[in-house]
C-alpha cells in the first residue's frame, strides 16, 4: 500500500482543525470545544442534535444522519482538563481517540475490521496520528501565545498610564506644579485584557480552520 500524504486540509474561517485520510477522501474534524463541533455537524449538515463530549477528556465521533447521505466524523478534546496530564498521558488518549476513528473509516466505507489488511490499518492509523499530533501541538502553541499576550499587555497599558499622569504634572519626581494634577499615590492595579487574543499563527502543513 503506498504510504498517505501526510497533510491536511485546511478550511478558512472555522472554529475547528481538519485532517484528511488520503485516497479514502474522508474528513475529520477535530475540535476543541463544544462551539466548534456544533458548527462542524452544521458545516457537514447534520441537523440531528449530539454533545461534543459526553464523558472524559476525549471521544470520537461517527454521526450518520438517518436517511441522508450525510456524515460526519470527529474528535473532539478537553484541552483544560487534558492539560493537566503529562505528555505521556496525553499522548496516549490521542492515540487512542485516533485508533477509533480508524476503525470508524473502515466502518464508512464498508470494509469489515476483519478483512482490513493490518498494513493497511497502520499506514492509516499512522497518517491520521501524525496531522491529529501536530494539530493539537498547535493548539497547544496557539493558547501559549495568546495567555502570554494577555500577560504582557496589561504591563505595557499601566507604564503608558503612569508615564502620561507623571507628564501631567509638569515634574519628573513627581510633584504638583501651580497648575498639574499631583502624583497618584499608587499605581492603578493591573488588570487582565480578557479581549486580548488575535488570531493565531499557522505552521505551514497546519493551519488553523478559522
Amino acid at each position: 500500500m503506498t504510504k498517505i500524504s501526510s497533510s491536511p486540509s485546511p478550511l478558512e474561517n472555522r472554529p475547528y482543525y481538519v485532517a484528511d485520510t488520503g485516497h479514502f477522501g474522508i474528513k475529520i474534524k477535530v475540535c476543541f470545544s463544544d462551539h466548534a463541533f456544533q458548527e462542524a455537524l452544521k458545516d457537514s449538515k447534520i441537523t440531528t442534535k449530539h454533545h461534543a463530549l459526553d464523558v472524559g477528556l476525549a471521544e470520537s465521533h461517527y454521526i450518520q444522519q438517518e436517511g441522508t447521505t450525510f456524515a460526519m466524523m470527529a474528535i473532539v478534546f478537553n484541552w483544560e482538563d487534558m492539560a493537566k496530564l503529562d505528555p505521556l498521558e496525553r499522548m496516549g488518549i490521542i492515540y487512542h481517540e485516533v485508533s477509533h476513528t480508524t476503525t470508524h473509516v473502515f466502518e464508512y466505507i464498508g470494509e469489515e475490521e476483519t478483512k482490513v489488511g493490518d498494513e493497511s490499518r497502520s499506514y492509516l492509523g499512522e497518517h491520521i496520528f501524525k496531522q491529529v499530533f501536530a494539530i493539537y501541538a498547535t493548539e497547544d502553541q496557539n493558547r501559549e501565545n495568546s495567555r502570554k499576550r494577555n500577560r504582557t499587555t496589561p504591563n505595557k497599558t499601566s507604564e503608558e498610564v503612569l508615564r502620561a499622569l507623571i507628564k501631567m504634572g509638569g515634574n519628573g519626581d513627581g510633584s504638583a506644579g501651580p497648575d498639574s494634577v499631583s502624583k497618584p499615590k499608587s499605581v492603578p492595579r493591573r488588570t487582565k485584557n480578557s479581549n486580548g487574543s488575535t488570531k493565531s499563527k499557522t505552521s505551514a502543513r497546519i493551519r488553523r480552520a478559522g
